[in-house]
């Protein structure tokens, strides 16, 4: 039986290591492993996913035939380095960096001819201010390279960029922030494969935020896109000139956009599917392709051609919701929410009576469920019935509070 090694433990792990367990031995590795990971690897490894020369050293321990991580940016350039190191199958360790560094990105996009929002990378306030006085707009930072939307902060004026920076330069290993003109438009995302630097489209969809101040978190996204078929196909047609453009030689990517006025921008790029279970659960509903084999096999050397897409078989997404900071009180519909035939997938299970919630900072405090319909009307009322039966109590500083859906 070959050997796989699989970096990351989050929730959104899960679907691959519950699939590598079926097909390999299975070696994971992570910070920290809980009891439900731990039953599906044969060895388990607690090591920082950045610390490449330690986790290189395992792999070749190990023996190792392949290594993946899918649905996080952290161990992108890991899992790429130990590919490169060991000769195994991979997009290379420079590929990696440039998927998960948001200001090389933009510099790649220009050298493609690809127009980019106005943005620069910057290590200084004091950059950062020269460059937000010349938008004269409001501007966007993130760190150059973190995911999760930590550290990401709207400015429109020079007094927030002042407060904010320091809190956005903290997560950005590298010491960088890109600042960008902040586009208000409407969103996309896109999923799609590549092997062999052959690319194929999977899945587009809308993306809905909360209306949550500096969350920047997507209360939902619904695949297929709601938008016209001219519009999808401008999407569609940059997507695969970026892909390409960067060179991607295998695995999924998953890709954001905006437009701002007619304009599309890409927001960023990842080289993984998308988290939230969207490269697990939502791509399989809506082609019928099983991401994990995909790129488990990907990763052994064992696939030469590209699985069968059929496009948008159902409509499907997922909803997230957040919980106001407090102590969970009282739980009630959990049990019906994930018996509904609609609901395919869920982190419902770790919510529990007496649970500390914080304050809402970023996306990755949300709660999420997949959900699925016969049309985007049906679709719909399956999330509003989810909404309904799932009552959740929180006892707040200023009384009981229930879970934020908006």
């Amino acid at each position: 039986m070959k050997k796989i090694m699989i970096l990351g433990a989050g929730v959104y792990q899960l679907p691959i290591l519950q699939k590598a367990a079926d097909m390999c031995e299975v070696i994971l590795v992570a910070p920290e492993v809980s009891a439900d990971f731990k039953e599906y690897a044969d060895r388990v490894y607690y090591l920082d996913l950045r610390q490449q020369d330690a986790i290189l050293e395992v792999a070749q321990k190990e023996k190792i035939d392949g290594i993946i991580t899918d649905q996080t940016d952290i161990p992108v350039r890991t899992v790429a380095y130990v590919a490169d190191k060991m000769g195994l199958p991979g997009i290379g360790y420079d590929m990696a960096c440039l998927f998960t560094d948001k200001g090389r990105m933009r510099q790649k996009l220009e050298e493609l001819g690809i127009p980019v929002l106005p943005n620069k990378t910057v290590g200084t306030l004091e950059e950062a201010v020269c460059f937000f006085d010349s938008l004269e707009s409001t501007a966007i930072i993130k760190p150059a390279d973190n995911q999760g939307s930590r550290g990401v902060y709207k400015i429109s004026s020079r007094m927030e960029l002042e407060k904010y920076f320091a809190a956005s330069l903290s997560v950005s290993p590298t010491g960088q922030v890109v600042i960008e003109k902040y586009a208000e438009g409407r969103e996309f995302v896109v999923e799609a494969m590549s092997l062999n630097y052959e690319y194929r489209e999977l899945i587009l969809g809308d993306t809905i935020y909360f209306d949550i101040e500096n969350a920047f978190a997507a209360k939902s996204r619904i695949f297929p896109s709601n938008a016209g078929e001219e519009l999808c196909k401008k999407v569609s047609l940059l997507n695969e000139r970026i892909i390409k453009g960067f060179g991607l030689k295998q695995g999924i990517s998953h890709s954001e956009y905006v437009m701002d006025g007619d304009e599309i921008y890409l927001i960023e790029t990842a080289a993984r599917g998308g988290g939230v279970f969207i490269s697990s659960d939502l791509i399989y509903l809506g082609t019928g392709v099983n991401t994990e084999e995909f790129l488990i096999r990907v990763a052994l050397g064992e696939l030469n051609c590209m699985p069968e897409v059929q496009k948008d078989q159902c409509h499907c997404g997922y909803m997230a919701f957040y919980l106001p900071q407090g102590t969970v009180k009282s739980i009630q519909g959990i049990d019906s929410v994930i018996n509904f035939d609609f609901v395919h997938r869920n982190i419902l299970y770790t919510i529990h009576r007496g649970m500390k919630i914080g304050a809402i900072e970023d996306k990755t405090s949300r709660f999420s469920i997949i959900v699925s319909g016969k049309n985007a009307g049906e679709l719909e009322e399956h999330m509003e019935k989810i909404r309904e039966t799932l009552q959740i109590e929180v006892d707040t500083e200023e009384g009981v509070k229930y879970p934020i859906w908006e």
